[in-house]
């Protein structure tokens, strides 16, 4: 048997796609804050986020199309893209944005959660890994002109990628964001959007792709197919293979 790698991605389109209405398009930049302060807005906003998956994980779960199936997304990923939607929204969405991803508004500011998202992102970025890649990516209509500080903000928290699109071409505004997303997930996912409105202003998405192999491999000759219980009604079969390892104790 050969052992294939495993691969997962997951893309988020948030549709995050913003219509030609009242919006803020843009805050006021990152300012420089005492170490303190940051480590402060880091553990609020990292156990918002831990609460946040766990909240999405059950909404997933719970789906009817989740149901006997494997559930693989990337939790931080969508938080990203949700708080960096967050950057340009204000008044109702903007609340509505800090309660659905747990941000106690009281506690934290935007900037705070800007700063707390440079600083999880920075120390996540691994170049060294060649067989993965996250970011995120705004695609804004020409004729639509957010204010610098916005997408200053966005590259330098979120290190998102900005690109400008007439989205009154839907194909053609289609095929670019679809042609991003293959580049960047290796040709896995390369039909992400369908259809546009063309009054579109704004489309941001999240991507991850991820393709590894086991440290320690399994034998092969120690492979098999047997019954893996999916749940306490349901079986399949599958390869499944075993491994001894010897700690050394003290």
């Amino acid at each position: 048997m050969k052992m294939r790698a495993a691969v997962g991605l997951w893309v988020l389109s948030a549709v995050i796609c913003v219509g030609r209405g009242h919006h803020n398009s843009g805050r006021e930049n990152l300012k420089a804050v005492p170490d303190t302060e940051v480590d402060i807005s880091v553990s609020l906003v990292n156990e918002a986020n831990k609460g946040f998956s766990f909240r999405l994980y059950r909404k997933l779960a719970a789906h009817a199309d989740s149901q006997g199936e494997n559930i693989f997304f990337s939790p931080a990923s969508v938080s990203a893209a949700l708080a960096a939607l967050s950057v340009g929204a204000q008044g109702e969405t903007h609340r509505q944005l800090f309660s659905g991803l747990g941000f106690n508004s009281i506690l934290l500011m935007q900037t705070d959660v800007d700063q707390a998202f440079q600083t999880f992102l920075q120390s996540t970025n691994n170049p060294s890994q060649e067989h993965a890649s996250k970011g995120t990516a705004v695609f804004v209509d020409n004729d639509f002109k957010p204010k610098p500080e916005f997408l200053q903000t966005l590259k330098q928290s979120y290190f998102a990628d900005g690109f400008n699109l007439d989205f009154t071409k839907a194909t053609e505004s289609a095929d670019a964001i679809n042609k991003y997303v293959a580049e960047k997930t290796n040709g896995k996912i390369d039909k992400l959007v369908k259809d546009l409105d063309p009054s579109t202003v704004m489309y941001l998405i999240s991507y991850i792709y991820f393709k590894g192999k086991w440290v320690t491999r399994f034998d092969p000759r120690l492979t098999k197919k047997d019954d893996f219980n999916v749940d306490e009604n349901t079986k399949v079969k599958s390869f499944l293979s075993q491994k001894k390892n010897i700690s050394p104790s003290n």
